[in-house]
């Protein structure tokens, strides 16, 4: 039996998460799944039982992006961490990468 990856999702929209979902299980791969919908559920999940993998929106209510890959790499710096989002434009995406460096020097 394949080895099952453990992955967070940060997503406040019920059908986009079933999309996310679909196109995992489509391509394969076998996880559970945990999904927080707000910065307060987002920490819950990371101090209960950090993920292998996280699957982020870059725009929540109560969270952005950029705050949510900060937090993670706080608190688990070992898991990868990807934004999978239709909002993000390709400046706001150069921009976090920017940011991103200089958080790493």
């Amino acid at each position: 039996m394949k080895n099952e990856i453990r992955i967070l999702l940060l997503e406040d929209n019920a059908t986009d998460a079933d999309l996310v979902r679909h196109a995992l299980r489509m391509g394969g791969l076998v996880f559970s799944w945990e999904q927080a919908d707000g910065k307060a559920a987002f920490l819950r999940h990371l101090e209960q039982r950090p993920p292998d993998l996280i699957l982020s929106d870059f725009s929540l209510p109560s969270l952005d992006g950029y705050t949510a890959l900060e937090i993670a790499q706080e608190k688990c710096p070992d898991a990868p961490f990807i934004f999978v989002t239709g909002t993000l434009g390709e400046e706001v995406a150069i921009e976090t990468l920017k940011k991103l460096q200089g958080i790493q020097s």
